[in-house]
């Protein structure tokens, strides 16, 4: 991924990750894999990331992430946390509900905020039902 600059605001965070959903949306799961790091210990891989969408909610194999979506019995949540540098030089972490066929969802991806030493980066920590 191309690092985000240092001042990048809580919005264009956000930006970047609605990139990604963008490209769930066209169910492009390799570039989606591509498009951001990963947490090391998650094991990332476009084809867990296809079977964590297509298994939640009501499970159907044609069900995909889209960018708009509806709120239903839950708001769609994009949520920028920062702290200060911890020893993986992260600095924050950005919480993102995937809505499902235009409707929100409680299925969260979390990404974590690192400092690369050029920028930052978002890194794929983890996609589960919140």
């Amino acid at each position: 991924m191309t690092p985000l600059p240092y001042d990048a605001t809580d919005e264009e965070l956000i930006g970047y990750v609605d990139q990604w959903a963008a490209l769930l949306e066209i169910e492009n799961y390799q570039l989606a894999a591509q498009f951001t790091d990963h947490v090391p210990e998650m094991k990332w891989t476009s084809e867990l990331i296809q079977e964590i969408i297509k298994n939640c909610g009501e499970c159907r194999p044609d069900q995909k992430v889209t960018v708009a979506g509806k709120p239903t019995d839950i708001t769609q949540r994009k949520e920028v946390d920062r702290w200060e540098r911890n020893d993986l030089d992260e600095i924050g972490e950005v919480w993102y509900d995937l809505n499902i066929d235009g409707l929100a969802s409680d299925l969260t991806a979390t990404f974590r905020i690192q400092d690369a030493g050029n920028g930052l980066i978002l890194r794929l920590n983890d996609i589960h039902v919140m």
